[in-house]
């Protein structure tokens, strides 16, 4: 889970575009997968373990119950997610590979430093953020108003863009 988490880390924040309705669904799908499956696990359960528990016991007993199923069931649709999204991501790339790179400087809206330095910067009308390292040490100030955000991109499928390289420049 962890490696995957780690692939999935490095590859996000390089596609544009990403359609909402597809993460959403894609999530909604992974829930509905772990769900039915809970549901039949539970089936299978209360048949081979008909455990007799007084009425108070059994309520106390199913709250906790279900609060752990519900629990790990989003975990593990979350992970589910993540593996399809890393391959979608993977996909996407190699149709990016197939298109011309493009150039395109744009103003640095934002910089944060902290745990992982993040370039805040807008493309078609919309927010997305770089992880940039700043061996200069510069100032947020002087990133925001003295450079500019060159990024060398492809476009994908479904007018998705895939970020090939990406550095700060003096404008």
């Amino acid at each position: 889970m962890v490696f995957i988490l780690i692939i999935f880390q490095r590859g996000y924040r390089l596609i544009l575009n990403f359609p909402f309705v597809l993460n959403a669904s894609l999530f909604l799908f992974s829930s509905l997968i772990m769900f039915i499956l809970l549901f039949q696990y539970n089936q299978k359960e209360k048949e081979k373990n008909k455990i007799k528990l007084t009425k108070k016991k059994q309520k106390v007993y199913d709250k906790v119950d279900l609060f752990i199923d519900l629990l790990g069931c989003l975990i593990l649709a979350f992970f589910i997610f993540i593996t399809i999204k890393v391959a979608i991501n993977f996909y996407l790339e190699c149709k990016a590979n197939d298109s011309p790179t493009q150039e395109i400087k744009l103003p640095i809206e934002n910089y944060i430093s902290g745990r992982s330095d993040l370039v805040y910067y807008h493309f078609e009308d919309k927010g997305y953020s770089l992880g940039y390292s700043n061996p200069d040490h510069l100032s947020r100030k002087n990133i925001i108003e003295h450079y500019i955000l060159n990024i060398k991109y492809s476009k994908s499928v479904l007018d998705m863009y895939v970020i090939k390289e990406y550095n700060i420049e003096i404008k």
